[in-house]
């Protein structure tokens, strides 16, 4: 089955403390959701893009809106949890999946929570949000990860356009200073960007060490994002590396590569070719620091129940 939408946890895993006396682990809710949800290995190994396990991710905030809405309580130890008599007398009457939805119109402990938590948010940002529906399949966190892409994909698209507003001579700078970025090279004077009199098919090089045992040759291609680059214009790239002797070359273009193109590349055995297409460059661009700058900064905190338990270990 699909991974179970966040909320799907909640009742659950109040049948789950219910069935138990005094607090339950968490790894012990965990197993009861797995065996209830007959979650696979793969499904549990499932990950979000911050690494954190995408099941754990969602279990933990089903657990944290039933705290929220006094349905259950944290254990002063570690990763225990027990159901309240508020928790017991709610589940009676819900014997099948609810959502937030439910705990706003029947918990006022959740529903002071929510609204204090709302006009704090209030006007804080004016970035896109996913709709309900999606807002209901994924945790607080997702919904976080869910709008940052959307910034990123849009940082993409107005990279892309400011490079398209400036000269070819200028991308070919930008893509010296993306491999100085990434590590490639000493210092600035290790780029070099050929003269368009003589590039002979090289528009520029990245020495790896001072002195130039190592170099890499790249050709920089300001061409509209629409255009596809072909097999043909990688087969003259390759050409005009074998004429300077070269084993490694980067093609990098605002452009796409065709099936045909990315294949040619990887069946080069003689040559070592990469292929960077538009996206490609403005997400390096964003990785490395190039041509961007941090507008701010956020830290995902939770509670370290080691520090709070430091008391009561003394």
């Amino acid at each position: 089955m699909a991974m179970p939408k966040w909320h799907e946890f909640m009742q659950p895993v109040l049948v789950s403390l219910s069935k138990r006396d005094g607090f339950v682990s968490s790894k012990e809710i965990q197993a009861d959701m797995i065996d209830h949800f007959s979650l696979t290995e793969e499904e549990q190994a499932e990950r979000l893009s911050s690494g954190q396990l995408r099941f754990y991710n969602r279990l933990y905030w089903a657990i944290t809106d039933l705290e929220k809405a006094k349905l259950v309580e944290y254990g002063e130890k570690k990763g225990t949890y027990l159901i309240t008599d508020s928790g017991r007398a709610f589940l009676s009457n819900h014997d099948g999946p609810f959502t937030a939805k439910e705990l706003m119109k029947e918990c006022e402990a959740f529903r002071a929570w929510k609204n204090g938590y709302a006009s704090k948010k209030k006007n804080a940002d004016k970035g896109s949000c996913p709709d309900d529906a999606a807002q209901e399949q994924m945790s607080p966190m997702e919904t976080m990860e869910a709008s940052y892409g959307e910034m990123r994909e849009a940082l993409i698209e107005d990279l892309l356009a400011m490079i398209m507003s400036k000269s070819p001579y200028f991308f070919e700078y930008l893509v010296g200073r993306i491999l100085l970025a990434m590590g490639y090279g000493e210092r600035e004077e290790s780029v070099t960007v050929t003269p368009k009199s003589s590039d002979e098919g090289i528009d520029g090089t990245v020495k790896e060490d001072r002195f130039g045992f190592d170099t890499i040759y790249y050709q920089a291609k300001r061409w509209e994002p629409s255009r596809t680059v072909t097999r043909p214009d990688i087969q003259a790239f390759v050409g005009a590396l074998s004429g300077k002797g070269a084993s490694r070359g980067l093609f990098i273009t605002t452009a796409k590569f065709s099936s045909g193109a990315r294949g040619y590349a990887k069946g080069i055995h003689t040559q070592k070719i990469v292929l960077v297409d538009g996206h490609d460059l403005a997400e390096l661009m964003i990785d490395y620091g190039v041509g961007v700058s941090t507008k701010a900064t956020f830290e995902i905190k939770e509670p370290d129940k080691d520090f709070f338990e430091e008391d009561a270990a003394s």
